[in-house]
């Protein structure tokens, strides 16, 4: 079942008084010193040892390894995804969040959602326990799209359940980019893009094996392995693999999952290096997915309060399963110091087979029996892209400029099977019996074929202390949609420009304001009266924030103010029914802080707060709220997106005295009220925590507990209507062995 996806000054005030002071205070501390310098692409990083000498000084060159961008612990410094040049985060005009690796490690992420829990902006389990089965994400209110090593994949709402869920174990980090990102991705959502960072080849060798086990009878194992395959480093791989067995916290259902990821880089010189990428990911129990009513879950119930651990499907009838494949390369060539050449290549397969009993709100006259449908619903889809970049770097007086022109090409094949009977049998909610559904016939098989050509150049410019960026685009995408069950076609063309623009100015002591404007387009099916297709929406950001990277210890702090606003929605047409009108408009106006510090060798620090104002503007649409009348969309607040979120996380770790090696975590998440799509069902604030403590014994075994919704809370992660809520992941503590050599 596919339900609609669109998509206080105190308190932010406060967060950003306790970021600064808590950097400075640091100062006087800390021992660690980070120093980034932009001209050759290197990090330098010293930390003093605790026998109070200084130990060899590390130095990371970016050179040959352009897709990753640099992080050091739990604070990244350049990100490749925001301007596909290895830009320094502090010289972006534009929100950019990064997850690193050490903190997906460390907060114990099992998902790509549960990555992103602690990123400003960012509502990654908007279907909550049921997250695996759909994993939706939002930033600043819309659809945030993922694309995995700068490359598209199945992850838009269209592609229904064929969404690639990779796991987390096989990814260097996950970099955020907030707000229309089309200039350089073209089609997407205006909520930004998650790029996907897969784990990279390396001559250093890394070698190590892990086992985990824990709530939900969860058996977990696998392997990172990688290093040099010839003895003058030309020739390295990496080799990541994962396997799990696990029930969940809903009654009868379960996940299983097969993970391989080989890679391969060929170095032949300084100026050439060429990846070859692949992974393979088999579910063949993708997990709970489904939906419970809002009376007897938030609203009150005289017969009780339904469990989340309750299936309100059917076990012996319900079956999800997931199929992914990738593979690609990305080429690099440095011609010589001005100009250097990329090319990167990327195919995705997803194969969905899902099928699963749904409720659909409660019989007559009745508060415990909910009526239900039987449903099936099988996907494929192919996705290739490939992206061909020339980028040159030079000087016209004082002027030094990084200019970077390309054109990709996307083609997406997609079919969609569908099949419902709404005589499914009844479930008593309160004392579930099971069995009785058969296989529905099918209603509906979709065909869609896509094909997207664009252009883009950009030019970053460096002034002095100012930094200016601008680029531009130009796409055209055709698109065709075959149904032979319901014998109708519908065939799209349409032609995009879009534009970004943004200046920097970097201060001595750390600080950088800045300002940016963007846009984006994405694709709709829709028909018009009079036989016209839907154009694609659009939408326009304006941005304006300050960054702050202090010089001589290593932390990054972003505070942003954004108006974003998408044009061009489909939304009823009032005078002819049936048909649709681009007359509807969605605006979300916030405020983000993120702060990301490593304060001391031992402490490190993840603060966030976002204030997120998403309201519908303009809709002709209408929805049934639960007392059964009907209202208008128009001026109601996005369903599910929260106004107010903040979140902390701190990690200390002893460096020293008998018990060195010992370190303690611990976070909390607040998610503030949300609304359904009629603003009349209110699903209330909810704060969790998490905590984890690890022990690393300094030469190969590193032991970890790790702790989500420390508390057992039960909660209610959002409400699209009356019948569409879904229960949040409950208590989950993890036991974790790495050994390493």
């Amino acid at each position: 079942m596919k339900t609609g996806v669109r998509v206080s000054s105190a308190l932010s005030n406060a967060l950003l008084f306790c970021l600064l002071s808590g950097f400075h205070a640091a100062q006087a501390q800390t021992a660690t010193t980070t120093s980034s310098t932009t001209n050759n692409n290197t990090t330098t990083t010293g930390t003093t040892g605790t026998d109070g000498q200084l130990p060899a000084v590390k130095v990371t060159s970016n050179r040959g390894n352009h897709a990753t961008g640099t992080a050091d612990g739990y604070v990244a410094v350049t990100s490749v995804s925001a301007t596909k040049t290895d830009t320094p985060l502090i010289e972006t005009p534009q929100s950019v969040s990064v997850v690193t690796s050490d903190q997906m490690t460390a907060q114990g992420a099992q998902t790509v959602a549960e990555a992103l829990r602690y990123t400003a902006s960012v509502t990654s389990e908007i279907r909550g326990a049921s997250a695996s089965g759909a994993p939706y994400l939002f930033s600043r209110g819309f659809y945030l799209e993922q694309f995995l090593d700068g490359a598209r994949i199945p992850s838009d709402v269209s592609f229904g359940y064929a969404i690639p869920n990779f796991d987390p174990y096989g990814l260097e980090r996950i970099d955020v980019l907030h707000g229309p990102a089309s200039v350089l991705y073209g089609q997407a959502n205006p909520g930004g893009v998650a790029n996907l960072v897969s784990k990279q080849p390396t001559t250093t060798p890394i070698h190590e094996v892990f086992f985990t086990t824990g709530s939900h009878n969860r058996v977990q194992a696998g392997f990172d392995l990688g290093g040099a395959l010839t003895s003058d480093g030309k020739l390295s791989y990496r080799l990541t693999s994962t396997g799990l067995d696990s029930t969940t916290q809903v009654n009868g259902t379960r996940q299983k999952r097969i993970y391989i990821a080989p890679a391969v880089t060929w170095k032949p010189d300084q100026n050439t290096t060429l990846t070859v990428l692949a992974k393979y990911q088999r579910d063949p129990d993708v997990g709970y997915y489904n939906f419970v009513p809002a009376v007897g879950t938030v609203l009150f119930n005289p017969a009780g309060k339904i469990s989340s651990h309750t299936n309100v499907g059917d076990p012996d009838f319900d079956h999800h399963s997931r199929t992914q494949l990738s593979l690609g390369y990305q080429f690099e060539h440095r011609f010589n110091e001005t100009w250097t050449v990329r090319q990167n290549t990327h195919y995705t397969y997803v194969k969905d087979d899902f099928t699963n009993v749904f409720p659909y709100g409660y019989a007559s006259g009745s508060n415990t029996t909910l009526n239900r449908y039987t449903f099936y619903n099988r996907e494929s889809a192919k996705v290739f892209t490939i992206d061909n970049q020339a980028q040159a770097k030079f000087s016209t007086g004082p002027v030094s400029h990084t200019v970077l022109a390309g054109f990709d090409f996307q083609r997406v094949v997609y079919g969609e099977d569908v099949g419902a009977n709404f005589a499914a049998s009844s479930l008593d909610v309160f004392d579930p019996v099971y069995g009785n559904n058969t296989m529905p016939s099918e209603t509906s098989y979709d065909h869609i074929r896509q094909k997207q050509l664009g252009v883009y150049a950009q030019d970053q410019m460096a002034f002095g202390k100012w930094r200016f960026l601008i680029g531009a685009r130009e796409d055209w995408v055709d698109a065709d949609d075959n149904n032979p069950v319901t014998a109708t076609y519908e065939a799209q063309s349409a032609r995009a420009f879009t534009w970004r623009t943004g200046l920097v100015y970097l201060f001595d002591n750390g600080i950088a304001p800045y300002a940016s404007f963007s846009k984006s387009f994405d694709p709709q099916v829709g028909e018009l009266y009079g036989g016209g297709m839907a154009k694609p929406t659009t939408a326009q950001q304006y941005e304006v924030g300050v960054k702050y990277q202090p010089t001589g210890y290593n932390s990054f702090v972003t505070a942003s103010l954004f108006n974003l606003t998408e044009h061009n929605v489909l939304t009823a047409d009032l005078d002819h029914s049936g048909y649709y009108t681009q007359a509807g408009e969605v605006r979300a106006r916030g405020l983000e802080l993120e702060g990301h510090a490593s304060l001391t060798n031992d402490l490190n620090l993840i603060l966030s707060y976002t204030y997120l104002n998403d309201v519908t503007t303009e809709s002709n649409d209408t929805a049934t709220t639960i007392s059964g009348t009907t209202t208008s969309l128009q001026g109601k607040s996005v369903w599910g997106i929260p106004r107010h979120t903040a979140s902390a996380w701190l990690d200390y770790t002893l460096h020293g005295g008998p018990l060195r090696g010992l370190g303690f975590g611990g976070g909390v998440r607040y998610m503030g009220a949300t609304y359904d799509e009629t603003n009349t069902i209110h699903v209330g604030a909810v704060t969790v925590f998490d905590a984890t403590v690890h022990y690393d014994t300094g030469k190969h075994w590193l032991f970890s507990v790790n702790a989500k919704n420390l508390f057992n809370r039960e909660y209610v992660a959002s409400c699209f209507s009356s019948t569409t809520c879904t229960y949040a992941d409950g208590l989950e503590v993890l036991a974790s062995a790495r050994y390493r050599w």
